[in-house]
Formats: C-alpha cells, structure tokens, sequence
C-alpha cells in the first residue's frame, strides 16, 4: 500500500489545506486521505465532498467516487451539474446499467446541461452504451481472460504487453508509484521496456532491454516492432509535478547487431500534445503506417492518428483517422491485425460497458467497416486497452484495471496486463475400429457414452450408436471424459482422455478399440498391488472397470473375486491381506453399479502363486512376488456350453502417488 504520512491531530482545515496541497502537487493518493478525513469531519461542506469525488474518479476507484458523487448530487444537483454526469458515469462503471441510463437520461434534462456539450454527447453515447452492455452481458462470448502471474504484474502500472516468439512478450511496467512520490532521482522511479518469458505456466526471466529503447532518466514505454523486426517505434514522456505525462514518438533501426541511437520522430510529435501508443500497420495500398494516439486537437481528447512509413524510414504528414473511429471521447491504443486486416483500439466514447473498452473494425484508413465492441469478458466496467494477438490469433493480451488486479486502493485503481485466450468450439470426431483391422474401417452399431468425469462422478454427456462414418461429439476445456463403447459380440472399449485449457484444435480426433468377443478365449487382467498394501492404484481402474462392463452386458454371469498374495510374511497376516484385496476390488464393482449378489470374493493368502517366489537358486525373486500379488477375476457363466475361455494375465505396475480415488501409477521397469 502506499505510504500515507498523516497528522491524527491536526484540525479539520490543516487537513485540508494539507489535501490542496498533495492534489497540487499531484500526489492524489495522499491527497485522497486526507480529503476522506476531512469529508468526515464536516460531510456537509459539499465543495470538499465534490473535491473527493473529483480525487477517487482519478484514482478509478470507481465505489468510493460513486459513493461522494451520490452525496453532492443529493444533497444540492445544481451545484455541480457535471457531477450528476459522473455519478451515471461511476454506477456504469460498476456494472449498474439500468440505474446509470435512468441517471444519463436526468442529466440531459437537466437546465444546466446545455453549458456542458461534450459531456451531453457523450452521456447520449454511454446511454446506448448501457444497452449494450445489458444485450453483451446476456450474450457472452467465449473468449476467457486470465490474470497472468509471475513478473509481469506488479502492484503499480504494466501496460503495452505485445506477443512475442517463443512464449516472450514485449512490455512496460513502472517500477515506482508515480501518484505518491515524484522522486527524479530515483531511477526506479521511471517506466521501462521489458521481455519476459513464460516457463511452466509462469512469467520469469524479466529482463530490461538495453538503451535504446530504454533510457534511465526518462519514462520509456509502449515499445513495438516492425513487421521485418529492424525498427522499433516507442515512446519517451516527460511528467511534471502534476503526474500529466506529454509523450513522444521515437524509433531506432537495426544496424547489423546493434540498434541506432533513439532519434525523435519528429514530423510526428507536437511540442503542446501528448503523442504515444505506436503501432504499426498497413494501408488499402499495401504501405506500412504507424498508428498512435494524440490529444493534439482543440478539445484535449485523445484520438488516433496514422501516418505512410516512406522506403527511406521518414514518415509523411500524420492524418487523423475518420469519425467512425474518432469521437468525443478518448481513443486509445491502437493494433493492427495483418492476418484479418482488422483494426483494434480503446475508446470511452464508443457504446461500452463503462470506462474504456476495446472495440474493432474491418479496414484500412479511409474505408473503415462498422466499429463494434468486443464483448465480454474482454470489456468490463473499468478500462480495459492495449488488445493484442499472438500470430495464431488465438491468444492475446489486454491490460486492465478490472477487479482481480493487483490493487494500491479499491478494487480497481492499477493496470494489470492479462491474457484473452479466444477459443471457438471443440469437438471430438472418433471411430470405433477392431484393433487387428489393418484397414481401421468404422464398426457401426457401437452404442457410444460420452461421460464427463469429476473425481469419481460420471456424468453422461451425449450418447449416439455410430454408423459408417466418424462420430462427433462435443467437448469443452479443461476437462476430463470417459468414453464407453458397447456392441453385442464384442467387448467394451473403456478410455478416458482430457482437454486441457490450452487446447488450439477445434477437432480433437481419436481412434478408439473395440475387440469382437471370442468363443475360444477371453483375457480378463488381473488387478495387481503393492507390498503389503491392498488399495488399488490408478492404472487398473481401466480394468476393473472392463470387467464392470463385461458382466453388465452379460446379465447372467457372476464374478468370483479372488485375492492372493506373495510369501513375505506369516499364513495368518496374509490371509487377511488377500481377504482385504479381494474385498476391495469387489466393493469397487459394487460401487460402479453391480448388483452385490452376482460379487463373490474369495482370497487363499500365498497358498496359490502364480509363479515362483524364489529364483532356481533360492534366493528372493521381487518379480516373482510382484506377480503374485494379485486379485484374479474368476467368471462364472450360466451356461456353461457357451462359455469363452477366459485368459488372465496382465502388466505389473508401481505406485508413485496418491489421487482421489485410487493411487496414481507408473509401468514397473
């Protein structure tokens, strides 16, 4: 949290004389602290109450501010007129559509409204804005956003985050809280360029890039690369004791290892506007332009620009993108998909959730299609810029200050980069085939169960019987599934597999067995355990579940459990060790659904091995014991005439860890 030095003492007015003087010298986080003193002490002096709303609206912590501009509006509306904007502006930030549209809608009526025609034409777009919030919210996509861990996110500012190759991204981050101490000789104090890469799931190796881009006595940020690699357009700003920034555009170009010294582009910047947020694209003639930002027009506001790259790397005359772009508002962070010729950008001035939200069209300057908002979840209540893909187009990044940030105050008050992963459908397209069919032709008549597991619930997902072709069925990440396939004259096919998050197919396609039952021989595998142990590991849930499967489609055969164990040990301990395996293994079918009467279990400690104990020589044989420590499925079938062979057998496995359950397994080298 930021250090806060307060006087408990001191009279209401030396606070507030105080609070004037951390907002002059923009120091709000201080100034929001006092102020909230002072409001208490005397909460019907309004100007203070608007001053700590003004204070929190700054800082995006949108329920305080919400909170004190309900207080001046209620308690005199004429006072501030702007200040009933802003209380519908605070209640659309925090996701309260219908009272925040009833709140726009009064603030036009009001007689006052007149003297405030920017805030008139934008209420009238935030109205709209709340419809389509209230449509968007009914409708989400199902695109997911995350809040990525590891070094890129820190409890100040990170922004401007651009996928890289190899897992890398390019990004900016502020080492110091600029709202709080205005420290020039600090050098943590400044915003840099930063490469992170991503290991297991995680962000690390954070490593700041060498000058240029970066530059240690000067914020340097929103660092972006041409599409060959051999430019880099970014941004140096300079912030006076108020904390307003005034950026400029800089590049340098790639001379055999090394990069140029950063050179000023100066046909771009404007000596009285803030000019940032590079990006680079291409215009309906196929030439490489640079998108950015500038708050050079007469209202102050921040709209997008675009300038021609020349072959000899000056750029021409920057142009100010149309209307359909451009509006009262603010218009921030521009991208430019190459791929999809698709053009995104931020803007509070476009119909959205609330704060910024990124919006796309279709084009290149001049012949721009229809602006529209991206939906949730990438939009939210708060800001939310800096949109861009990876190469695939099926990961991105965003920065926000949503709830789930890391936060300095409120829920809401610093940006965070996040990750989009935009994901359409995804499908499971299988066939059944016999595992000896060199062809692999389908089976048809497989009566196909698609069953979704959550521990050790099963539930039915879909079920089709197959024909001549592939099957289809639908799937979602980050999931587990059970596929059961049944055939009168064949034997259960039994596989489990999952979708994990990261999943980029939309078809997932997958082969499975079914075997045809022979009369002559059947191979049940048997169920092998541990020393001295009888809970059953993971890797022969399979099985069981296979003879599960086998009794189920034969109603007329019982099953006989028979538990053994290897000579380690006395008679007596062994007995009861087998008596528990067997008892296991058939509490196990029971459980699955197996009515108890047709479950026999059995168990003869070491009396019955199924190989030597011992090697020729005498001595102990631990493979042979492993063998022998074992439950074996006896079959018992009602007519005896049309009996198979049944054939037992099976691999030896070890335990590695516990899982809920059976215990989790490895093959025995």
């Amino acid at each position: 949290m930021p250090k806060v030095e307060k006087y408990p003492k001191a009279s209401t007015s030396k606070k507030y004389r105080i609070a004037k003087s951390k907002i002059k010298d923009g120091s709000y986080y201080n100034a929001a602290e006092y102020l909230e003193d002072v409001v208490t002490d005397k909460p019907n002096k309004i100007k203070r109450v608007h001053q700590l709303a003004e204070l929190n609206m700054h800082l995006r912590d949108y329920v305080k501010a919400e909170k004190y501009y309900k207080a001046v509006v209620e308690k005199d509306a004429e006072k501030y007129p702007e200040d009933n904007y802003y209380y519908a502006l605070m209640l659309k930030a925090n996701g309260k559509y219908e009272e925040a549209k009833k709140k726009f809608q009064e603030f036009l009526k009001m007689k006052d409204a007149k003297d405030y025609p920017q805030l008139r034409s934008l209420a009238k777009s935030d109205i709209a804005g709340c419809d389509t919030a209230i449509s968007l919210l009914a409708s989400p996509t199902k695109i997911k956003v995350k809040h990525e861990e590891g070094v890129i996110n820190n409890p100040l500012q990170d922004f401007s985050p651009k996928p890289l190759k190899d897992n890398k991204i390019l990004f900016s981050s502020l080492k110091s809280d600029t709202a709080i101490n205005v420290d020039l000789a600090t050098n943590d104090y400044f915003t840099s360029v930063f490469v992170a890469e991503k290991q297991g799931g995680v962000w690390s190796n954070k490593t700041e890039l060498p000058s240029p881009p970066n530059d240690p006595k000067t914020h340097v940020g929103n660092a972006v690369f041409s599409a060959d690699g051999n430019t880099i357009v970014f941004t140096k700003c300079d912030q006076s004791l108020i904390a307003t920034m005034k950026c400029k555009l800089y590049k340098s170009t790639k001379e055999g290892n090394d990069w140029s010294n950063a050179e000023e582009i100066k046909s771009l910047n404007k000596e009285e506007a803030s000019t940032t947020q590079p990006a680079f694209g291409k215009d309906k003639d196929g030439n490489t332009i640079l998108y950015f930002t500038s708050n050079r027009g007469k209202s102050g506001d921040f709209d997008l620009y675009y300038a021609k790259l020349n072959n000899d790397g000056t750029f021409e005359a920057a142009q100010r993108l149309g209307n359909e772009v451009n509006t009262a508002g603010d218009e921030l962070s521009p991208y430019y998909n190459a791929k999809t010729n698709t053009f995104y950008f931020s803007s509070n001035g476009h119909p959205g959730f609330g704060g910024l939200d990124v919006f796309k069209t279709v084009g290149t300057p001049g012949s721009f299609g229809e602006v529209r908002n991206l939906g949730t979840p990438i939009n939210t209540g708060a800001d939310d810029l800096y949109f861009a893909l990876d190469e695939k187009g099926s990961k991105g990044f965003l920065v926000s200050n949503r709830e789930g940030s890391i936060s300095q105050r409120g829920s809401t008050c610093c940006d965070d980069i996040w990750t989009v992963i935009i994901r359409g459908d995804v499908f499971l397209k299988g066939v059944f085939v016999k595992r000896d069919d060199p062809t692999q032709t389908p089976v048809e008549g497989v009566d196909a169960s698609l069953y979704k597991v959550n521990g050790t619930n099963f539930e039915l997902q879909t079920n089709e019987v197959t024909g001549t072709s592939a099957f289809v069925m639908p799937l979602q990440r980050e999931s587990t599934y059970k596929l059961n396939g049944t055939k009168e004259g064949f034997w259960p096919s039994v596989d489990n597999f999952s979708v994990s998050e990261d999943e980029e197919r939309d078809t997932i396609t997958r082969v499975f067995f079914i075997d045809p039952i022979l009369k002559k021989k059947v191979k049940i595998e048997n169920v092998y355990f541990q020393f001295d142990k009888s809970n059953v590991i993971a890797f022969y849930g399979t099985k069981i579940d296979s003879v599960y499967a086998l009794l189920t489609q034969n109603p007329g055969w019982i099953v006989e459990v028979q538990g053994h164990t290897d000579s380690k040990g006395t008679d007596e301990y062994n007995e009861k060790l087998s008596q528990r395996r067997a008892q296991e293994v058939a509490k196990f079918l029971v459980k699955k659904g197996l009515a108890k009467e047709r479950v026999t279990a059995k168990w003869f400690g070491k009396k019955q091995p199924a190989v030597p104990n011992e090697l020729p020589d005498g001595s102990d044989d631990p493979e042979g014991r492993a063998k022998n420590r074992r439950v074996e499925f006896k079959i018992i079938v009602d007519n005896m005439q049309d009996a198979p062979e049944f054939e037992v057998g099976g691999e030896v496995v070890k335990e590695v860890k516990t899982g809920p359950g059976f215990t989790t397994s490895t093959k025995k080298k």
